[in-house]
């Protein structure tokens, strides 16, 4: 079993970077919106590297998560980890809450020997509760 981010999110991403690059790199369409200025510019251009940086990392990445008899293969930052199943202690679908904000982020939560691993629900490209539920089931069925 593996997940990652579905691939229309990738295009999107795309998208959206090379449509935010445009129009701060062309003058001429920057001038048409009239309200654009240099600041505006260079934030759209801040905008369109981020969102080339998330789908480059999210086309690169895949899957972010692989589940096999053996163990998991995850993407942990930009670098790929496989752990056999002992060094798995648990995993569990968790939320990380910012009171101040009133922002839920659903996670899978990966506690290993090493120390925990959190995995978002747009690293999966679905919610992590199923995840969870899924992978403590190839776990327990593996020697």
């Amino acid at each position: 079993m593996s997940w990652s981010p579905p691939l229309w999110r990738v295009a999107l991403y795309a998208l959206g970077c090379t449509l935010a690059a445009l129009v701060a790199a062309i003058g001429s369409l920057a001038a048409r919106l009239e309200q654009l200025d240099g600041a505006g510019r260079l934030l759209l251009g801040v905008l369109a590297a981020g969102l080339g940086t998330l789908a480059v990392r999210d086309l690169l990445a895949r899957p972010t998560l692989l589940v096999d008899a053996g163990g998991l293969t995850l993407v942990d930052g930009l670098r790929r980890r496989q752990l056999p199943w002992a060094a798995v202690l648990s995993v569990r679908a968790g939320t990380v809450t910012h009171n101040r904000r009133a922002v839920h982020l659903r996670t899978l939560e990966i506690e290993t020997i090493d120390g925990p691993i959190l995995l978002t629900r747009r690293q999966l490209g679905t919610d992590p509760a199923p995840v969870a539920e899924r992978v403590e089931q190839i776990r327990r069925r593996s020697p």
